[in-house]
């Protein structure tokens, strides 16, 4: 079969799924997807362009899967970097005896009953690290009871806390599961100085999808407070925050959704310092959909997916999959991946000293159905600016007025692309 046919194929599946939604689950796993088979074999990586990065800006690749090490070897010669992504608490030598996980499905309200071997089966999860790896990511998902009050009243860990208040009970509560996120990195940073350690699980502002579409920012900080009571124990820990933006739907909303999601944790961490945020990615539907689950994303959706973060606050991206069948090159839509997120490549020199400019949230163009708009400054003659319009059908074309300082300027806007635009003294260039 043609890659023109293979694509066209691919599309046909992602047009019959539009506006079947499915319901996403509170927390996406990394460690655990199914797959499905390939309508045709994809093109291979001798067939995609590069995309290195310059200046603080990284590209990372963190899919497993069959043909893991060749997959690697081809993602690095394409300019990304890799990952090391730790299932911290499980316990793979044991067969899972004493998987850290399997202790927590019984204590969901004593954060200082760790099991005996919390530290033992950590360290030694740490250790089997290789050293190719650029950075290091633990995943540690779990849930915890979050109504202090429910907690307060078990004596057992009123005991446990040691707090005579209901007041101090409340910080130290906290501050305690945080220990159960933060250690880890603790002493990863220990075992393998030098290479940057960040967390998938909790965030400072946690995956929302629904939950940003139409709130005022006092209601999303409502939702999201506790996010930030607990992130404060664990910010002095790591040395990146994770947005993760896996996508749910075939709805013009996941553009926004993705561009809220990584502003929001931008914008949100900038109290602790400049450390930069990278927003976690997959070229899947995320399987909680039960109709679109593991097929790959529609075109539309993964050409804004390589290129919004970086317009929204995020310093990088990680590409993430799990591929336990896969030979050769995994993804019929990688090829369109690259040659937008070669757009950034193209120009990241230039974008990595350039000023984030956001003038309404996203979460507000997502209620209003406007096109969503992302600037960066340059200077003051010179910007980058990105816009799509996801409402629009394919084939439609319109335009949006974009004030850059004291320049206004009209862009095109082509069907669900979403365009790059170099802006400097009047005059407009498409990326």
């Amino acid at each position: 079969m043609s890659i023109r046919r293979c694509f066209l194929a691919v599309l046909a599946l992602s047009i019959s799924g539009l506006g079947v939604l499915g319901t996403p689950t509170s927390a996406a796993e990394p460690s655990a997807a199914s797959q499905k088979s390939s309508v045709c074999t994809p093109p291979s990586w001798g067939q995609l362009r590069v995309v290195p990065m310059q200046g603080d800006l990284k590209a990372f690749w963190n899919v497993g899967g069959g043909d893991v090490r060749y997959n690697d070897q081809e993602a690095v010669a394409h300019g990304f970097r890799l990952v090391g992504l730790l299932n911290t608490y499980s316990d793979y030598p044991g067969n899972q005896k004493e998987d850290i996980g399997n202790a927590l499905e019984k204590n969901r309200t004593n954060p200082w009953k760790k099991p005996d071997y919390f530290e033992r089966i950590i360290r030694r999860n740490i250790a089997q690290m290789t050293e190719h790896e650029n950075i290091v990511v633990h995943d540690i998902e779990f849930s915890f009871e979050e109504d202090v009050d429910k907690a307060w009243h078990d004596a057992e860990v009123r005991a446990a806390s040691g707090a005579k208040t209901k007041e101090e009970f409340a910080k130290a509560y906290l501050r305690e599961w945080a220990t159960w996120f933060w250690l880890p990195c603790q002493w990863t940073k220990q075992i393998h100085p030098g290479v940057p350690v960040g967390l998938y699980g909790p965030q400072p502002f946690n995956r929302d999808y629904w939950g940003v579409a139409g709130k005022s920012a006092r209601e999303i900080d409502g939702t999201h407070q506790s996010d930030a009571e607990l992130w404060q124990y664990i910010d002095p820990f790591v040395d990146f925050y994770i947005a993760s933006i896996y996508v749910f739907y075939d709805d013009p909303g996941s553009i926004y959704y993705m561009a809220s999601n990584v502003e929001e944790n931008y914008q949100r961490t900038r109290r602790y310092g400049n450390k930069p945020v990278y927003a976690y990615e997959w070229l899947r539907y995320h399987t909680s959909n039960k109709d679109l689950g593991d097929q790959e994303l529609a075109p539309y959706l993964v050409e804004a997916m390589a290129v919004l973060p970086y317009f929204c606050g995020a310093r990088g991206l990680v590409v993430w999959g799990w591929e336990p069948d896969g030979k050769g090159q995994y993804y019929q839509h990688l090829p369109q991946f690259m040659e937008s997120l070669g757009r950034v490549s193209d120009l990241s020199e230039k974008l990595a000293k350039a000023e984030l400019v956001i003038d309404e949230p996203a979460h507000l163009l997502w209620k209003e159905k406007r096109p969503l708009v992302r600037k960066l400054k340059v200077s003051d003659e010179e910007w980058v600016v990105l816009a799509v319009n996801p409402w629009q059908v394919e084939g439609a074309d319109s335009t949006v007025n974009v004030q850059c300082g004291t320049q206004s300027v009209e862009l095109p806007l082509a069907g669900r692309h979403t365009g790059i635009f170099l802006v400097r003294d009047g005059r407009v260039t498409k990326k």
